[in-house]
């Protein structure tokens, strides 16, 4: 009988920590509502506009519905391939998502799009994450898949 594909060790961990992590940050977002923007410098006009609002809102759905993949990720990817794989693409994600926030950020880097050491508070998640789930893909690229026999 074959042997059970092997898993990487605290894949699971990772992708539910990570992904309630996700789910809470959305959820904080959306309970605080838009005027938490206030706080980054965001227009008046800006935080009064329907359109604005439906597009926080749809932000931090998808965000924590990412959060939810992440979990379920987690839960049901088995096999060390499928989770580098996966494990891979999110760090891939995170990323690009931490590079963009840089490049609005109040930093040297940045645009001074928002406004606040805060702002560098995003780019510090996304970063963390990307490490986490980097260091899952680097564990399973080097140990050594079993033999099936």
């Amino acid at each position: 009988m074959p042997q059970a594909t092997s898993s990487i060790r605290g894949f699971r961990s990772v992708f539910v920590v990570t992904g309630a992590l996700y789910i809470l940050m959305a959820s904080s977002m959306l309970a605080q509502g838009v005027g938490v923007l206030r706080d980054f410098a965001v227009p008046e006009h800006l935080l009064t506009a329907p359109v604005f609002e439906d597009f926080f809102l749809f932000f931090y759905q998808l965000m924590a519905f990412i959060g939810v993949l992440g979990v379920t990720f987690g839960l049901a990817v088995k096999g060390r391939r499928e989770q580098v794989l996966v494990a891979g693409v999110f760090t891939v994600a995170n990323i690009l998502i931490a590079l963009r926030d840089l490049s609005t950020s109040d930093s040297s880097w940045g645009n001074q799009l928002y406004q606040g050491e805060a702002t560098l508070m995003f780019v510090a998640i996304s970063v963390t994450f990307a490490l986490a789930y980097g260091a899952l893909v680097l564990v399973g690229l080097r140990a050594p898949s079993p033999r099936q026999g």
